[in-house]
């Protein structure tokens, strides 16, 4: 009798487990993500859950802070939005952890003056810079400062308010010299053949920090009561995120449409300019380096780009 009984609690355990699993299953999973580079990662998982029915209800913004409202609120599931803002919101107590890499790097030099063929040659002459103090800026300055270029007394920085005014100010050949990212650079390229692709950002990090010529400059984080709640679902979401990156390579042309669908990306840009946005799809705790190394440089520059410190271990996700 107490066998029989001790079956059936353990019957009982099993359907429980198996119903909470399906339920958990069945719910909405909030992904929210930034427009741009930023959420290009997900554009093809956003096609398939507005063509067929999805655990997954995708929500792109265009303002940085809405999102970061809805992820302190633990409204955001699951988030894709810039490392060091990740790290932010992590020292500021935010319930998140960083799950994977997906964007490495989108700056470059673009312009048409062709004397510029090393850092060096920056020396004396006047950029075009976007976004004074964010994170392109400050690792601009860092690089710089790599190649013995003092950024307030050896260049002219020429702060423009945003990518698209200043590669229109490129094109119109009214700026020789800019830090763009892209898509903006390929914008840039197709709109102005003279202007040309000086120097790479994500390779000159990498000639200096002694690593892959690439660094985490986006990301995605996911609620660390999701990751409690149902394990299995955030490693299912990662393993179709890494399939959408994948396919996003192997069909650019399509990709792009999609880009401009869902993140407001020029399809041009995708189909032209897709191996200089550097996607890629790496597990968080296993660029733990990458990532670090990234955060200290900014740390070091700007305390305020990463909230004063740099995360601890419990910032990574590991399955």
């Amino acid at each position: 009798m107490k066998r029989s009984r001790g079956l059936v609690l353990l019957l009982i355990s099993i359907i429980l487990a198996t119903a909470l699993t399906v339920r958990g299953a069945e719910q909405k999973v909030n992904v929210m993500v930034l427009s741009g580079n930023t959420g290009l990662a997900t554009v093809k998982m956003m096609e398939q859950a507005e063509q067929q029915k999805s655990r997954y209800n995708f929500q792109v913004f265009n303002n940085p802070n809405l999102l970061l409202g809805k992820i302190i609120s633990g409204e955001a599931d699951i988030a894709a939005l810039p490392t060091n803002t990740a790290a932010i919101l992590y020292n500021r107590g935010a319930e998140i952890q960083l799950a994977s890499v997906i964007g490495w790097g989108v700056m470059y030099f673009v312009g048409s003056d062709a004397t510029i063929k090393k850092w060096t040659d920056l020396k004396g002459k006047g950029l075009g810079v976007t976004a004074k103090g964010a994170v392109p800026d400050l690792v601009l300055q860092y690089l710089l400062k790599q190649n013995g270029i003092d950024p307030e007394k050896d260049v002219k920085l020429n702060y423009v308010a945003s990518p698209v005014e200043l590669a229109q100010l490129v094109i119109a050949g009214k700026i020789a010299l800019a830090a763009l990212p892209e898509p903006w650079v390929t914008e840039v390229l197709v709109q102005s053949p003279k202007n040309k692709v000086l120097l790479d950002f994500q390779q000159e990090w990498g000639r200096i920090q002694k690593q892959s010529p690439l660094y985490p400059q986006s990301c995605i984080v996911v609620n660390r009561k999701l990751v409690e709640r149902n394990p299995l679902l955030v490693k299912e979401f990662l393993k179709e995120l890494e399939s959408s990156i994948a396919w996003i390579h192997r069909n650019p042309k399509q990709g792009g449409i999609l880009a401009e669908k869902y993140v407001q990306v020029s399809p041009i840009a995708i189909e032209k300019g897709l191996q200089r946005c550097n996607l890629k799809y790496s597990l968080g705790f296993e660029v733990k380096a990458e990532v670090d190394s990234f955060l200290k440089v900014l740390n070091e520059v700007d305390p305020a780009a990463t909230g004063g410190k740099l995360p601890d271990a419990a910032f990574y996700y590991q399955p």
